[in-house]
């Protein structure tokens, strides 16, 4: 049995998927993800299921990726820099800027994230892909990056604190941080703690999904001294 065969039997075995082809720039990949996503979620919501604060909000295809992914896909290749792409979800981002030829580590916390994440990666063609669990709180992580990407991570007011730590010493010297979000999404306080070690400039974006216009902001950020 091939690994993608193991992966996706352990994925098979706690939801029900689909292979889907998602197109981001000149480029179709092949994506797994959870069938139905929507239904899924307001049927745990319906039965009063329990562990419904944790459904896998992660698994859903934010439209912030989409704009993410396209702008790294951009951007120079530089074959020593190294780019770690936190709270990934089913790592679409990585997996684009992989294929684009930037090296990157995909990593987020969620066991079941990193198991699309990897079924995906070998879907693409990316068996070397680095993917792995990353807990912003371990101090024990002392690798510094040369960018550090994500998207929709800054929905948990808790975190911030832990977020803006990890980055600050995980972000190595003269890198960069290219966070992207919904416009509707406002995070006022974590901007107040980023701004602490950080300083940003924000672009924004419009993308049509589903005929609709979705507002995107891409933020750059620097450590201070290096502004």
């Amino acid at each position: 049995m091939s690994e993608l065969d193991r992966v996706m039997e352990q994925i098979g075995s706690k939801f029900a998927v689909e292979t889907i082809p998602l197109k981001i720039g000149e480029r179709v990949l092949k994506i797994v993800q959870i069938k139905d996503y929507e239904e899924f979620i307001l049927d745990r919501i319906e039965a009063d299921d329990p562990n419904v604060t944790e459904a896998p909000f992660w698994a859903k295809l934010w439209e912030a990726s989409f704009l993410l992914a396209y702008f790294l896909g951009k951007q120079p290749v530089r074959p020593h820099h190294h780019l770690l792409e936190i709270g990934a979800g089913i790592g679409i981002v990585g997996i684009y800027a992989a294929l684009c030829g930037h090296r990157i580590t995909v990593t987020d916390i969620n066991e079941d994230a990193l198991l699309f994440a990897r079924a995906n990666a070998l879907l693409n063609g990316l068996s070397d892909l680095e993917i792995r669990k990353l807990d912003w709180s371990d101090l024990g992580e002392t690798r510094r990056y040369d960018a550090i990407v994500g998207s929709e991570v800054v929905y948990d007011r808790r975190s911030y604190p832990l977020l803006v730590s990890f980055l600050s010493r995980s972000l190595a010297p003269d890198g960069v941080i290219f966070l992207a979000k919904h416009a509707d999404l406002p995070a006022p306080s974590f901007f107040e703690e980023l701004t602490k070690c950080f300083v940003f400039k924000k672009t924004s974006q419009s993308l049509r999904m589903d005929g609709e216009a979705q507002q995107i902001e891409l933020f750059a950020v620097r450590h201070k001294t290096s502004s």
